[in-house]
């Protein structure tokens, strides 16, 4: 299904640019997010290959659809409704699809976390590890900062609920505030494995991984706890830092916190709209002579075809 999209896209108006290994198919009007993420993929490439300690060298090819119909068109299975992007690690494929309310900021965030799928594909020689660890890694890896992640912690820590890990083990909720507790909790959970192992055992452990060993049965060889031990672990953790006692006895530091938590998230959510009706009304759409302008505007090094 894949290989047909990608052939689709050979006979329709994508236009294209390649450099470094990374090929990009974009429609029209999505040249400038083409050029962003042309830009950061070799730094992006470099990074994940220093953490992950392995290099990469087969070619990644990224379509950036214009439209939630081609995006939809070009997917092998279904997607998310909040989704704006998927990658296709086995085809070393990512699939993006700009929204009006994510800035340009935001979408090479998302660019770096399904890269970070497709380099974690490959560096575990395909071997099936929870999805909550591998998008936990790709949150930490991506340099993605969320403040409803926050929330979602301190959600976790006041109320001593959250999502068993086991019920994330092949698959998230489809609804959107479900995802979003799943991925805070993941994320969470994989930095604070990651602390335990540290730099050398985290490699270790991604090596042993790698060779078809067992996830849980070597997180524990490695780390000298056994998992039910780490979650119970990582879950005090988030007890005393966001819990009701921090709250009581933190000497209003947390009330602060999370005041200016929401504050912030207020705020950004007002910048965002502004952003929103901006793009909207003449800055997202690139029209037919915006495009030809910026033909000549290209980065050095990159070859561009039709």
């Amino acid at each position: 299904m894949i290989w047909l999209g990608l052939f689709l896209i050979s006979l329709s108006n994508f236009q294209g640019m390649e450099r470094d290994n990374f090929r990009i198919w974009y429609e029209p009007g999505m040249e400038r997010f083409a050029k962003k993420i042309m830009a950061q993929a070799p730094k992006a490439k470099k990074a994940l290959e220093k953490n992950l300690g392995f290099n990469f060298q087969e070619p990644i090819t990224i379509v950036i659809s214009s439209s939630d119909e081609d995006f939809k068109m070009l997917q092998a299975g279904k997607v998310a409704e909040w989704a704006s992007a998927v990658s296709n690690p086995s085809a070393n494929t990512i699939f993006l699809k700009p929204l009006p309310r994510v800035g340009s900021e935001d979408f090479s965030t998302i660019f770096r976390h399904e890269l970070a799928h497709i380099f974690i594909y490959h560096r575990l020689g395909r071997s099936r590890v929870p999805l909550w660890f591998e998008e936990g890694m790709a949150v930490l890896w991506s340099g993605e900062f969320s403040f409803t992640r926050l929330e979602v912690l301190a959600q976790i820590g006041i109320s001593g609920k959250y999502i068993p890990f086991s019920e994330l083990e092949r698959g998230f909720p489809a609804q959107r505030e479900l995802a979003q507790i799943a991925y805070g909790q993941s994320e969470d959970f994989t930095s604070y494995l990651i602390d335990q192992l540290g730099e050398d055992g985290l490699i270790k452990f991604l090596d042993r991984l790698s060779q078809g060993q067992d996830f849980y049965l070597t997180l524990s060889q490695i780390s000298g706890k056994s998992f039910a031990e780490l979650e119970q672990s990582w879950f005090k953790r988030v007890r005393s830092r966001y819990g009701l006692s921090a709250v009581l006895t933190g000497s209003g530091s947390l009330w602060f916190f999370i005041t200016l938590l929401f504050l912030l998230a207020y705020l950004k959510k007002r910048k965002r709209a502004r952003e929103r009706k901006a793009l909207l009304e003449s800055d997202f759409y690139y029209s037919e002579e915006k495009d030809e302008e910026q033909n000549n505007d290209i980065m050095e090094g990159e070859d561009k075809w039709h």
